[in-house]
């Protein structure tokens, strides 16, 4: 059946083996390359409602997790980057769109992905922020606080700057976050630094005494 379509595929054989050769617009994942190249080319030219509409059909494309159920080490590699590219195009998508002013249309796009990559920052910092300029604020302050114990809570760290600075905006609140630095430590120099304010306390000591 599949030799009898001569919509841009053949089978062809290869000793005891067969490959299936097959147009990249009858494979879903070059489909959803080239519109999103058509996308960014479309975008570039300001046609962004065009845009826009072939982002969305590029993402229609996607029926679930790529190369579901495939254990291969030589594709895993392929699997993460058709993901990275997937997420490019939503954030692509939510950038065109926020600049529209259509941030509630991207709301139930925003939950799903947040779902999908729950220790993704920038989905979950998107979702807030279209929740809150639709009158959600309280909805958007729990959508940080649930992100922030699912990164503490199963992976033992803090959320980012971004969703600190988005908290803090939301709330009113104007704190500054300082993300914590590992300094090495030159303990000839801590070890100098003490020695001086020893000398310099018993200076102010002396210097006290000698003035009365």
């Amino acid at each position: 059946m599949l030799a009898l379509d001569d919509a841009g595929q053949r089978i062809i054989r290869h000793g005891t083996s067969y490959v299936l050769e097959a147009a990249e617009e009858r494979v879903d994942a070059f489909r959803f390359r080239l519109i999103c190249a058509e996308a960014n080319s479309t975008s570039r030219g300001g046609e962004f409602e065009r845009a826009v509409g072939l982002l969305r059909d590029a993402l229609s494309l996607w029926c679930g997790p790529v190369i579901k159920d495939i254990t291969s080490p030589t594709l895993n590699a392929d699997k993460s980057a058709w993901e990275e590219a997937k997420l490019l195009a939503v954030e692509r998508l939510v950038t065109l769109e926020f600049a529209r002013g259509h941030h509630s249309v991207m709301i139930p796009d925003l939950h799903a992905g947040a779902r999908q990559y729950p220790y993704h920052e920038k989905l979950h910092c998107h979702l807030a922020e279209a929740l809150h300029v639709g009158s959600r604020t309280a909805e958007s302050l729990q959508v940080l606080a649930r992100l922030r114990a699912t990164l503490r809570d199963e992976l033992g760290i803090d959320a980012g700057q971004e969703v600190h600075e988005l908290e803090s905006r939301l709330t009113g609140r104007q704190e500054e976050f300082t993300a914590p630095v590992d300094v090495p430590v030159n303990l000839q120099a801590v070890e100098a630094l003490q020695r001086a304010l020893t000398e310099t306390t018993r200076a102010l000591q002396l210097l006290q005494i000698l003035t009365g």
